[in-house]
């Protein structure tokens, strides 16, 4: 019995130690997300215009610090896919956390 209650304190312990960085974590992916919806927006409503008047020969400076160019319409639909993908991953795994009862244990 002491065993478990040792074992069980021990992840309680490790449970308070990881609570604040997953309160932190949210507070980073609601400011992704918030990132992210202006990032589809410029995509969905502006991207277009903007390719079309480079084309155009407008001069604008595309330079970046070493990541894509927003302009590489790779860059964005990649960013939005990733988006996606992870927030499927989070939104499964929470619901999987909060399911108690799996189809076997029914």
């Amino acid at each position: 019995m002491q065993k478990r209650i040792d074992e069980i304190q021990s992840k309680y312990r490790e449970w308070c130690h990881l609570l604040p960085q997953l309160e932190e974590d949210i507070r980073r992916w609601k400011h992704a997300v918030a990132l992210i919806r202006d990032i589809d927006n410029f995509y969905t409503h502006e991207y277009q215009a903007c390719h079309q008047a480079i084309e155009d020969g407008a001069e604008l400076d595309l330079s970046t610090k070493g990541e894509y160019s927003i302009m590489s319409e790779d860059a964005l639909w990649n960013a939005l896919g990733e988006f996606h993908q992870l927030a499927w991953l989070y939104l499964r795994s929470s619901v999987d956390a909060l399911d108690r009862y799996t189809q076997e244990d029914l």
